[in-house]
């Protein structure tokens, strides 16, 4: 394979006097203000009171969020940012009240679970590929699709397609909610965590009408027949040490935070992954070999996924450069010690997975795509060196959904059709609450022959 191919994205210049300009395109992307020293050091505290404290050493980000991970809690801008997405639910709860929520919904997200799924997966892009053939030759907005698609996913797998509500109009509440926690204020930025501790929550029309939607569908469910989708398992779901199901209240917050995670950073990891799979033509064809070996002409299954192993290779490879989560924040409750720097309580503390997962200690050509470093050949990478879905006890629940997905979708499009960038697509990450393509990313479409 040729892997001589770096994509686009920021890449910091050597450190220099104008390191204090280029991060006021912080202000724009989270990613583009970051400097060099952020890719090449363990860790740095920039020369300026008040900013944050950024980690990037596997072994540091260990101390952060397993190890001190009780030390190190979500502070409150966190919280002001997230709270109409996740409300009182699992994301942001702490200590005791997190603990529980986690162990009781976890069953539901197995993986012996999620693998009965994958026909539902298979049927909805299936469904999304008809009406694209109906437009054959014609462009599309590949993210724009997928975020139909993911959303359509997850309506169905959780909800057992939303019966009782106006799907179309849930997509696009979600959407306007999704734009309003992706807005980043210059005080998220500029002002102490602690600051944002006295400021009033951010309220959303959005959240209102979408909770009014799933609270009424909880109620609904509570009195039906089983469905095995998973909000079933969800409302049986218990805590193991204390036998107490989720409240409704709960139930609603998860439920939310379910659609809108699973909604917005799969669709951004198989908008990605999909442009890097199809933009390299080296990759391109491995992978429609693979394919054809592996599936033939027979339906995509949730056994023959186990061996699409280069596919899983491109998936890795695409959610290294591409992470949809790429930052991580934690504000420090102690005092502390991380790699030789003193750490006072109220200290923001930055993980940037993005710049993390293109460091120069843990990766050779951090910048260029090469699926090759997750072959089977080669060494895993460091513990908290790739962290895609974060780490330590907080590690997404999603994982197992959210791979099984990201590998069902394109085995089932790369199969059936030819994509093609469309002429002028300018492609560039931008970081908001997730890294999604800037311009998004246009495309033709054309049945293969």
């Amino acid at each position: 394979m040729n892997q001589d191919w770096t994509p686009p994205a920021p890449i910091p210049p050597k450190s220099g006097p104008g390191d204090w300009l280029r991060s006021l395109k912080t202000f724009r992307s989270q990613i583009e203000g970051l400097p060099e020293r952020i890719f090449t050091q363990p860790a740095w505290r920039p020369p300026i009171p008040g900013t944050p404290f950024f980690v990037m050493a596997p072994e540091l980000i260990e101390q952060v969020l397993l190890t001190q991970a009780d030390s190190f809690t979500h502070g409150d801008l966190l919280p002001r940012m997230m709270r109409p997405a996740w409300g009182k639910g699992m994301f942001l709860a702490e200590g005791e009240a997190w603990r529980a929520q986690r162990q009781a919904a976890a069953p539901a997200f197995r993986a012996r679970e999620i693998e009965t799924l994958v026909h539902r997966f298979v049927a909805a892009t299936e469904k999304m590929l008809e009406r694209w053939l109906k437009q054959d030759g014609a462009e599309v907005e590949r993210h724009g699709e997928m975020q139909r698609l993911t959303f359509e996913i997850i309506v169905d797998v959780l909800l057992s397609g939303g019966e009782g509500f106006d799907s179309d109009m849930m997509r696009r509440d979600v959407a306007g909610l999704f734009a309003e926690v992706n807005h980043i204020r210059a005080s998220y930025i500029l002002m102490p965590d602690s600051w944002h501790a006295s400021r009033p929550p951010i309220r959303s029309e959005y959240r209102v009408r979408i909770m009014s939607h799933i609270r009424s569908l909880i109620r609904t469910r509570r009195s039906s027949p089983e469905r095995g989708d998973l909000i079933d398992l969800l409302l049986k779901a218990t805590d193991p040490q204390t036998g107490e199901a989720l409240s409704d209240e709960l139930l609603a917050d998860n439920l939310l935070g379910f659609v809108v995670a699973g909604f917005m950073t799969t669709a951004v990891a198989l908008t990605w992954t999909l442009w890097l799979a199809t933009s390299h033509a080296p990759t391109r064809e491995r992978l429609g070999r693979e394919l054809a070996e592996v599936l033939g002409d027979q339906p995509l299954t949730a056994q023959s996924l186990g061996g699409l192993t280069f596919a899983g290779q491109v998936i890795k490879e695409s959610l290294r450069l591409y992470p949809p989560a790429h930052t991580i924040a934690r504000v420090s409750r102690d005092e502390a010690e991380l790699g030789g720097y003193r750490i006072r309580p109220g200290q923001r503390i930055i993980v940037p997975i993005y710049a993390v997962h293109r460091h120069a200690a843990q990766w050779t050509s951090p910048h260029g795509f090469d699926p090759a470093r997750f072959s089977p050949d080669q060494q895993v990478p460091q513990r908290f060196a790739f962290m895609p879905f974060g780490g330590g006890p907080r590690i997404c629940i999603g994982l197992a959904f959210a791979m099984t997905e990201i590998t069902s979708v394109p085995a089932t499009l790369l199969r059936a059709i030819v994509i093609r960038i469309a002429n002028g697509t300018e492609i560039w990450p931008q970081a908001g609450v997730v890294l999604y393509p800037r311009n998004g990313i246009r495309v033709r479409i054309s049945a293969k022959i």
